[in-house]
């Protein structure tokens, strides 16, 4: 099992199609989540710039003016996908694995950097939580960190970290560990704060049918934010893609 979470800062932004292109044609993810896209509407020939091969299942949220937006991608050649969910702030996908013979959820989340409508979003975090019957996984740009360590200076935590951490341990999520450094975003100021803002939370049903799952950060070339692999094979090394630009 193989998936990817990035908050890619727009995905009409220069580069960032083909880094993703350059990804998924290297990894053959199972699953793949953006946030933060800033399109109301994701084009044909944008996925077919991500997608080449035509092997995904697309689905997305659209972006309020110039912000937000969320886009999840199931490959097709190892999963079907049933049914959807959507909310405000994420996308749930209800999956066929057919190597598993089971059914399993991705719920790709971004949530609010607006501390006024983080309320909203943890209470709709916890609704999808919890009308979950199957294993579920979760995963995206949460704009929450869990543990003071979770931020380089000491700005301490969120106002609302409580909350984040008590919907996690009243689900019985397991968040995942994730190797490559501490953080996931930073503000790119020359004494820059970072903070763990991206992970993957699983629920122990899911862990049950992917055991021993790792989390991989990859380099922060183009987005403030780093991309994050997800993957159970432990003896399959994740390599460092670096951005490139394209001639054209």
């Amino acid at each position: 099992m193989k998936g990817l979470i990035w908050n890619c800062r727009g995905i009409k932004k220069f580069g960032v199609s083909s880094y993703l292109r350059n990804l998924i044609l290297e990894h053959k993810f199972n699953f793949g989540g953006l946030q933060e896209t800033m399109k109301a509407n994701i084009e044909d020939k944008i996925l077919r710039v991500l997608d080449p091969e035509g092997v995904y299942l697309w689905k997305w949220i659209p972006s309020r003016g110039k912000s937000g937006g969320i886009l999840s991608g199931i490959n097709t050649e190892t999963c079907d996908v049933g049914s959807f969910v959507e909310g405000k702030y994420m996308l749930q996908l209800n999956i066929w694995d057919r190597e598993k013979r089971m059914k399993w959820n991705f719920i790709n989340v971004y949530g609010t950097a607006q501390d006024e409508h983080k309320y909203e979003f943890l209470s709709e975090l916890a609704n999808f939580c919890c009308q979950n019957k199957d294993p579920y996984l979760v995963g995206g740009d949460f704009n929450i960190i869990r543990f003071s360590s979770e931020k380089s200076n000491n700005g301490g935590m969120h106002r609302n970290t409580g909350v984040f951490n008590s919907i996690i341990s009243s689900q019985e999520l397991i968040d995942i560990h994730m190797t490559g450094g501490k953080f996931t975003w930073s503000n790119n100021h020359e004494f820059p704060t970072l903070e763990r803002l991206d992970r993957f939370l699983m629920s122990k049903d899911w862990e049950d049918l992917f055991p021993n799952v790792m989390v991989y950060k990859l380099p922060r070339d183009i987005s403030d934010h780093n991309p994050l692999i997800l993957s159970s094979s432990s003896n399959q090394p994740i390599k460092n893609l670096s951005f490139q630009f394209e001639l054209s």
